[in-house]
């Protein structure tokens, strides 16, 4: 065979390595707090019972933003809740090729993570939840779709975010 048809055979504990270090690249993610050089990013909602008024980033240049390896990235979710929140839990996960994995975040506990308002939140009112991860140089250059969600007992808000990470 030329090598060019040769396959290669990675073991399951290989893949489940790549799968893992493939999804903590994408919580390189981006945004920061409303600054005025804060550009909206492009986003899809995917659930909730709240409103999503506003994902932004400071740290793009563009709304679909290129995330480059070694530099850490903010991203700023603005929504309303439907109901009054006392708590809330912050989610995200990778989604490559249709296969969502999970991703741990330095601070899941969204109420600390509150750049404006606090909890408990009320009914209606918006409030800004801020996140900021590194994407780190391992991280393989890859298209990806980062899903961020917002929980209490159920989903309050869930966004799909395209991302690139490039070198």
């Amino acid at each position: 065979k030329q090598w060019y048809q040769r396959r290669v055979a990675i073991t399951a504990g290989e893949y489940k390595s790549y799968l893992r270090n493939t999804m903590k690249l994408f919580g390189v993610f981006v945004a920061l707090m409303a600054v005025t050089s804060a550009v909206d990013l492009v986003f899809k909602t995917c659930g909730g019972t709240g409103t999503v008024t506003k994902v932004f980033s400071d740290d793009c240049s563009s709304p679909q933003c290129k995330l480059h390896k070694g530099k850490s990235y903010k991203i700023n979710i603005s929504f309303k809740p439907a109901s009054e929140i006392t708590s809330i839990k912050a989610v995200l996960h990778g989604v490559i090729a249709g296969v969502s994995v999970p991703f741990p975040l330095p601070e899941s506990d969204g109420c600390k993570a509150l750049s404006e308002g606090t909890c408990p939140i009320s009914s209606g009112t918006e409030v800004t939840w801020t996140e900021e991860l590194e994407v780190l140089s391992v991280y393989p250059s890859i298209r990806l779709i980062s899903k961020w969600e917002l929980q209490t007992d159920g989903d309050v808000i869930c966004v799909e975010i395209p991302v690139q990470i490039v070198s």
